[in-house]
């Protein structure tokens, strides 16, 4: 499994729109792909899916993202919860609350038989806070703070055993903060869509000196951590792919 994510700090440059073009391009290359809308503002999901279905899957999920383990306790059709598409923050909420994860995946949302979903939620910047607030553990060798920080690439990787998926791409929300980099640094790779203007010229330079400090604070993470921890996160820090003649069937 390759990941990749589309990202630039500047909205309105088309990058939900490439994101969604992109995951069914691949698929009609017959490389099986999965779209996971790590956007707080879920454009993604509002593009991909019908209101009425969006609402029915938050709906659901209200009270375990009040309170996962309490709701997880009292619902005796839990089961049944896991067996329907969920949202990325049902499946991050374990660990943003600290409890047992879940044992069974949800299954994506099947868009056609190579392109599928895993929809985003409005209630994202919860995850995002704890990121933030966890962040200085991780430097400590905290299981949970490492955890926290790891999850949306351990999550991708599970999917990707349990239904062969070649590349899982991540939407992304315009923003530097604790959700973005988490996610770009631990991709494979990401793309950067932008306007021929000052503006995107801006926000590619805003990314990069962004992505310079971001990369010095997982190389002190990597040092500091045990081989085992360290296993969690990818071999080497993420970079722009850059394709040759010789790459072109890489993807």
């Amino acid at each position: 499994m390759k990941s990749i994510s589309v990202f630039n700090n500047k909205g309105g440059v088309g990058k939900t729109t490439l994101t969604y073009h992109l995951g069914h391009a691949l698929g009609e290359l017959g490389k099986k792909t999965l779209i996971i809308d790590l956007d707080p503002q879920c454009n993604l999901t509002i593009f991909a899916l019908e209101e009425m279905q969006i609402y029915k899957i938050w709906r659901r999920e209200d009270t375990y993202v009040d309170d996962f383990n309490s709701a997880r306790q009292r619902d005796a059709s839990f089961d049944q919860v896991l067996k329907e598409p969920r949202s990325i923050h049902f499946i991050l909420k374990p660990t943003e609350d600290g409890t047992a994860e879940i044992e069974t995946l949800p299954p994506p949302i099947a868009l056609t038989d190579n392109v599928h979903i895993i929809p985003g939620r409005l209630t994202l910047h919860l995850f995002e806070d704890k990121i933030a607030s966890r962040w200085s553990d991780v430097y400590q060798g905290d299981p949970l703070g490492v955890r926290t920080v790891t999850r949306p690439r351990a999550i991708a990787e599970q999917y990707s055993q349990l239904y062969d998926y070649d590349i899982v791409i991540f939407d992304t929300s315009p923003s530097l903060g604790a959700l973005n980099r988490t996610i770009i640094s631990l991709v494979d790779g990401f793309l950067i869509p932008c306007n021929p203007d000052m503006f995107s010229l801006y926000g590619i330079r805003n990314i990069g000196n962004s992505l310079s400090i971001w990369k010095k604070q997982f190389d002190t993470v990597f040092h500091l951590l045990s081989e085992e921890k360290r296993a969690q996160f990818p071999d080497r820090f993420v970079r722009f792919p850059i394709m040759r003649n010789s790459d072109k069937n890489a993807i």
